[in-house]
């Protein structure tokens, strides 16, 4: 299906049916498949003004919802096929970013650093994870407490004493709220 036809069958929709539409990008652009929780995040569109569809704002009525337990189906960790993962929590600890070489000798840089999300029941699950090259220039500003998107893939191994270690792999990330705007 090319560029136009897309348009065209997506302007029909629009038309058709605009709440059902609005719901259904925010549920795949935000992971929640909640539907009295999409209803609210509509309602809440629709009374803004200056919101644009997938403006970040989303993201903190989202997180607001969460707070109350209105949203039942999403937890703050996502797991996906493959070993992807979606991550939305605060940083622990300071980003740690170092100079490694590869086989061939070449510099590379990481960025090592920990994120505490809670999952469906509410309860702490910590992230060790790690962003490479490019990835770790963007992560090496966040700072402890800032409030973060990340997507990423889980890489599991077995040290020498037979115990499993795991880290996620950062494929990208969001600053949502910096320390320093978190609600009090």
């Amino acid at each position: 299906m090319d560029y136009k036809t897309m348009r065209d069958r997506i302007e029909d929709m629009v038309n058709d049916n605009h709440k059902d539409f609005v719901k259904a990008i925010i549920s795949m652009e935000k992971g929640i498949n909640d539907e009295s929780a999409l209803d609210k995040l509509y309602d809440a569109y629709m009374d803004n003004d200056s919101l644009n569809l997938l403006h970040e704002e989303f993201d903190y009525m989202i997180e607001d919802l969460r707070e109350q337990g209105q949203i039942k189906d999403l937890s703050y960790v996502q797991e996906e096929k493959d070993n992807l993962i979606n991550i939305v929590g605060n940083i622990v600890g300071k980003v740690d970013v170092i100079e490694r070489e590869n086989k061939n000798g070449e510099a590379f840089k990481v960025a090592n650093f920990s994120v505490v999300s809670k999952d469906g029941e509410g309860n702490k699950v910590y992230h060790n994870c790690s962003a490479y090259g490019e990835k770790s220039d963007i992560l090496k500003d966040f700072k402890q407490g800032d409030f973060i998107k990340l997507f990423g893939q889980i890489r599991t191994s077995i040290d020498d004493n037979g115990k499993e270690h795991s880290n996620v792999r950062i494929l990208s990330s969001k600053l949502l709220k910096a320390k320093e705007q978190t609600k009090g």
